[in-house]
């Protein structure tokens, strides 16, 4: 019994935890405010992400309403998606920094277009177009980053080494050697 509590406080000790950082996109209203229309997102990387892009996020979301409507834009909407520097707080004033989501929905009679930055249509601006104009908040998105090593981060708990499950393991059955 000993080697099996002695296993577990093992196990619990070498737990190790993963911060993660995620940035917020301000809310952007785009067109007048009275027609309804704004866009949000938020994504989330590991804190020890060098590369960052659409196949190292943790978690991707953005969200548009429009006249009243609200679409959630999942990661098959977006046409293109780059990101040159999350930390100067301005999303899409880099090259080539920036995003344009496709969303078709049955329940309207047309498609969206939503760009920002460099990378879109909207070059240095917000725009959604649509089969009768388009709408644009005048600027870029703004970051909020929370979370990271030294801003707090939210703690994730991993999963112990293989080596601790093996030692898991082997107490088990030493237990039940001694007692056949």
């Amino acid at each position: 019994m000993r080697s099996l509590l002695a296993a577990f406080l093992l196990f619990s000790a070498s737990s190790s935890f993963a911060g993660v950082i995620t940035y917020d996109f301000t809310r952007l209203v785009l067109g007048d405010e009275s027609e309804q229309t704004s866009l949000l997102g938020q994504i989330t990387f590991d804190e020890n992400e060098t590369q960052f892009n659409m196949n190292t996020w943790l978690s991707f979301f953005f969200q548009l309403e429009f006249d009243g409507v609200t679409y959630d834009i999942m990661e098959e909407d977006i046409a293109e998606f780059a990101i040159s520097d999350l930390d100067d707080g301005v999303f899409g004033d880099d090259s080539s920094e920036g995003f344009e989501f496709f969303i078709e929905d049955s329940s309207v009679p047309y498609e969206f277009t939503i760009s920002s930055g460099l990378a879109g249509l909207g070059q240095t601006d917000t725009c959604v177009f649509f089969e009768n104009g388009d709408r644009c908040a005048g600027g870029l998105f703004q970051l909020v980053k929370t979370g990271g090593a030294n801003k707090g981060s939210t703690q994730v708990s991993e999963p112990a080494s293989f080596t601790a499950a093996m030692l898991i393991l082997f107490a088990f059955i030493s237990v039940k050697k001694r007692k056949q």
